[in-house]
């Protein structure tokens, strides 16, 4: 087995055996998954046609946000990501906060995913078998809890099994995605709907633009899971980088390509707009348009939305552990979470409790909440991590980097002021986001405090 280049003397290492194919698969996997989804027909009808410029502009801000993790991530490979970045940058109290907020985003990801996957396997259940399931309606929820279960003894088995489960998902949703993309284009294009689908562009102006921003960031998260399994990667001073850019460029050509065609091409009920009809159906927005263009298109669809909700799932899992598994390495949480599986050589019991949070959450939320509180979550985590690039270049200036933001400061400034403002804009959507955000960040700051070695 490789050494592993970047390993701390006395402390638990994991197996590098993930290469890029894989890796790339759990960024494009986390980010391609319930937010494109469940929350399109969502933000639709928050934006109307406005929401290509908003996927447009959010692709711009996480390019910005990836190319500073891609810069720490090379200088510092090492499971945890941020959690290490701002302890070198800040200090041992910022790192944790990183750490804290990473953990919990991931953990209410999972909960998104699950959600979604319930969603899409009971509409299943009724197109499929609506005559002996009458009731399927109260199937979604446990269903949500069974594929959390299902992907806790995925990641138990190890990053290999994780990671080759990632690359079959994500290889059949994107095949179809991208046929329904391009097909819809087509239709698009060949009936000169453009014009007409985005008459009215601003339907909500400025505030509804942001707020949608805010709300479907979470579809745009997934490429810095890459960088929390450094230390299962091989050759991750150049592998890294290049899997978060891979996982950006194509999730954001996709977003685009689905949001013009199912503007383009839904049709709605008496005249009512179609913004605003996708923005009724919710996170059915998205199979409904497919049902209108396609024979079996619902049916094709909710694969591909179980497909996608799945591969989220198990990447978010897999990621919302290394994160607590590198704190409780790090003794800022129980050191029990440290604990790896002889066998696996995993981190079973940051799995299991990760599994069990977050299944808690998918219990108390409903999934608009659980999307904004995500959201949140990670644009506050963002903001830190764009400011610790900057730290860092000044602290550690001759640290080696395969790769290097341009313009610092100015880019990593503008991920700062990007990420801080569509914070604040998710207060007129979703007030609980950030209630269910302060308690998180409370019960942190007063566990650490209490911590051994910690007053």
């Amino acid at each position: 087995m490789e050494k592993p280049k970047y390993s701390v003397d006395g402390q638990v290492t994991l197996s590098r055996e993930m290469n890029l194919l894989q890796i790339t698969a759990i960024g494009v996997g986390a980010m391609i998954g319930a937010g494109v989804f469940v929350l399109t027909g969502i933000a639709a009808g928050q934006a109307g046609p406005a929401l290509i410029l908003v996927f447009a502009l959010n692709g711009i801000i996480v390019v910005i946000v990836g190319a500073c993790y891609a810069e720490l991530a090379s200088a510092m490979p090492r499971t945890g990501g941020p959690y290490y970045w701002l302890k070198a940058a800040i200090g041992p109290r910022w790192g944790f906060f990183a750490g804290w907020m990473s953990w919990f985003a991931n953990i209410l990801a999972c909960s998104l995913y699950a959600l979604g996957f319930g969603a899409f396997a009971e509409k299943m259940l009724e197109v499929c078998c609506i005559s002996f399931l009458p009731a399927s309606q109260q199937l979604s929820l446990p269903i949500a809890i069974i594929i959390m279960l299902v992907f806790l003894f995925v990641n138990y088995r190890g990053a290999v099994e994780a990671g080759w489960t990632e690359v079959v998902i994500t290889g059949a949703k994107l095949a179809i995605l991208f046929a329904f993309g391009l097909f819809g284009l087509t239709i698009v294009i060949g009936e000169n709907n453009i014009s007409q689908a985005f008459t009215h562009f601003f339907p909500q102006g400025a505030v509804g633009v942001l707020s949608a921003m805010g709300l479907t960031f979470i579809a745009f998260e997934g490429y810095e899971i890459i960088t929390r399994s450094a230390e299962e990667v091989k050759n991750p001073e150049k592998n890294i980088f290049r899997a978060i850019f891979l996982s950006i460029g194509t999730a954001v050509i996709l977003y685009l390509m689905i949001a013009v065609v199912m503007l383009g091409t839904t049709q709605a009920p008496q005249g009512e707009p179609v913004y605003l009809y996708l923005g009724r159906l919710g996170e059915l927005g998205m199979i409904e348009t497919t049902g209108q263009l396609l024979p079996y298109g619902k049916l094709v669809m909710l694969v591909a939305g179980l497909a996608s909700t799945g591969s989220a799932l198990n990447a978010t899992l897999y990621s919302a552990s290394r994160v607590s598994f590198a704190m409780g390495r790090g003794r800022d949480l129980p050191t029990s979470l440290a604990r790896i599986a002889s066998a696996r050589r995993t981190p079973h019991l940051a799995i299991a409790t990760t599994c069990v949070l977050s299944m808690t959450m998918l219990l108390l939320l409903r999934i608009r909440e659980v999307a904004a509180s995500t959201s949140l979550m990670f644009l506050l985590l963002f903001a830190l991590v764009c400011y610790s690039l900057i730290s860092l270049r000044h602290k550690q200036p001759g640290v080696k980097r395969s790769f290097r933001v341009p313009l610092v400061p100015l880019l990593p400034w503008a991920g700062v002021v990007s990420c801080v403002v569509l914070s604040f804009a998710l207060m007129d959507l979703s007030l609980s986001a950030w209630i269910t955000a302060t308690i998180w960040i409370v019960i942190g700051v007063v566990g650490n405090h209490r911590m051994p070695g910690k007053q």
